[in-house]
């Protein structure tokens, strides 16, 4: 931490000279409000064990605060969450290690926005149906990709809402049992589906 200058110093007896003190108390107070705006610190003059828990949030954070150089090469991100990344484009070194959520269905299904990016798995003894609603009822971004698995012996087929239109070659319909596709967002009420399918 930077060192606190006092201009100037009494000994006993003396005088004590009313602008030499109001002197000391300004030069106290600009250090202090030095202090709140953040200087005066050196550099790993804070630990970890100074922080209270949840003490430092988004609201306390300037924009643009944080740089890159102000970051360690390797930082771990840990569950439970880790919040939402954007970005244009996103690099990646090695391996990246992810964990789908499954979504088990039984019956006609209708999508939901919590199945972004999940797996919907259509179990059913019979043929049914998976319909992709409108973007004004549910509002998938656009590049949402929803993984469909056919688990049960009834034949799937995927379909558009009025007004949702879904390409794909050759049909529609997932071919098998453990037949598997995904479907994509292009475009506000336009997806694709591409996988094992049947007309």
């Amino acid at each position: 931490m930077a060192t606190l200058t006092i201009p100037n110093t009494f000994n006993n007896g003396e005088v004590i000279d009313a602008p030499e003190m109001n002197s000391n108390f300004t030069a106290v107070k600009n250090f202090v409000e030095t202090m709140s705006a953040g200087g005066n610190f050196d550099a790993g003059a804070i630990g970890t064990e100074d922080i209270a828990n949840n003490a430092i949030t988004a609201a306390k954070i300037s924009t643009a605060a944080v740089t890159t150089n102000k970051i360690a090469a390797s930082v771990a991100l840990t569950t439970p969450d880790i919040g939402s990344a954007t970005a244009t484009a996103i690099a990646v070194t090695n391996n990246v290690v992810y964990h789908i959520v499954t979504n088990s269905t039984a019956g006609a299904y209708t999508l939901v926005l919590g199945d972004d990016g999940k797996i919907v798995e259509m179990n059913n003894a019979s043929g049914t149906t998976l319909t992709v609603p409108l973007n004004s009822s549910v509002a998938f971004p656009i590049g949402t990709q929803i993984t469909i698995i056919q688990t049960g012996a009834g034949q799937t087929t995927v379909a558009g809402a009025v007004g949702v239109t879904v390409n794909a070659t050759p049909g529609l319909k997932l071919r098998a049992q453990w037949s598997g596709a995904v479907l994509i967002k292009r475009a506000t009420d336009t997806w694709v589906l591409i996988g094992d399918l049947s007309a």
